[in-house]
């Protein structure tokens, strides 16, 4: 992490990279799952996009983001994570490494 103060985009990834999709065990950053982070002076907003419409997970997934951000800045940055349902997830969205293991 660059600063202790005020996160970069590049620090709240590193956070997000330590929350697992319950059920597949990888990183939501890994499989793709962030479709935008925005910072300000009021906080950090993560927008996540969900694999489905009926993700059983998806509100521990969002809980476990919260809590990994919160975990680098504790009462110094508010943060909100929600669920963007504008945006269609697909194995595309993943890293090289992940489709190269699942065999895409």
């Amino acid at each position: 992490m660059t600063s202790p103060d005020a996160p970069t985009e590049a620090d709240v990834r590193q956070a997000l990279r330590e929350v697992l999709d319950p059920e597949i065990g990888e990183s939501i950053l890994d499989l793709g799952l962030i479709q935008r982070i925005e910072i300000s002076p009021q906080g950090v907003h993560v927008v996540l996009i969900p694999t489905s419409a009926t993700c059983p997970m998806g509100e521990l997934l969002v809980e476990d983001s919260i809590k990994a951000v919160q975990r680098y800045w504790p009462d110094r940055v508010a943060v909100s994570v929600v669920f963007g349902w504008n945006a269609t997830w697909d194995r595309y969205n993943m890293s090289p490494e992940l489709q190269r293991r699942f065999g895409w």
